[in-house]
């Protein structure tokens, strides 16, 4: 053979494995060719959590809490019937749920306001905006120790007014036959009145539904000879 043709032989040769090499690759298995982007995409979801992680961490630090009151009628507080859902829907563009709302009630029991829970100084903000546009509510700034002392109800306590002041944990329990109500002990305790104090007892439920329908079934029957009114406490 000529070193003419040899050399040509090489080069066809060549080029044929180099064809071979290009459809070996473009023939492969779509997950071999993404091997080293899945790791990428690893990586990347690692860093994406842990983003997410310090988004979550900023945004717990960044709550601020508040006293919302009514400026109306020479007093701060609540109107007597005033419910959480309507302080949330006062305050509608703050993000506001049940659970960040808490009724502040003096020892008989009257609302004196409500404290409240942002998840961001931004929407503690925008609630005082929206608090100062109608003039009738007023928002202040609170701590969070303050938050977190307050016991909330949650609409699982039902207040009983006008309980005769010699009834009996038992005539208690009688009165409030049917319901599902937690075991004495109840507390109980006066509130000035005319002509003579009101005897008032607490009473706690388990669940919500439980409270309010006892409310329902219950309220201004008679416990003995007085007929007693009920209040859901929020």
């Amino acid at each position: 053979m000529s070193r003419l043709a040899a050399a040509a032989l090489r080069r066809g040769v060549a080029a044929s494995r180099g064809h071979t090499s290009s459809r070996l690759t473009s023939s492969m298995p779509a997950s071999v060719r993404l091997f080293s982007a899945d790791a990428s995409g690893e990586t990347t979801a690692t860093a994406a959590d842990s983003q997410d992680d310090s988004f979550l961490k900023s945004s717990n630090e960044g709550l601020a809490y508040g006293r919302f009151y009514g400026v109306i009628g020479g007093g701060n507080r609540l109107e007597k019937n005033m419910l959480k859902t309507d302080i949330i829907h006062h305050l509608d563009k703050c993000g506001l749920s049940l659970d960040d709302v808490k009724i502040d009630y003096n020892r008989g029991f009257f609302p004196l306001g409500a404290l409240l829970r942002f998840p961001s100084k931004a929407a503690f903000t925008t609630a005082i905006r929206q608090a100062n546009q109608n003039r009738l509510y007023r928002i202040e700034g609170i701590s969070r120790d303050e938050w977190d002392l307050k016991q909330s109800y949650g609409g699982k306590a039902v207040l009983l007014q006008g309980v005769p002041r010699n009834a009996l944990p038992e005539d208690i329990e009688r009165f409030l036959c049917g319901t599902n109500f937690e075991p004495p002990p109840f507390e109980s305790f006066l509130r000035p009145g005319v002509p003579e104090p009101i005897r008032m007892v607490l009473v706690k439920f388990r669940t919500k539904t439980d409270a309010m329908n006892a409310f329902i079934t219950k309220n201004r029957s008679f416990c003995l000879n007085n007929q007693v009114s009920m209040r859901v406490l929020q």
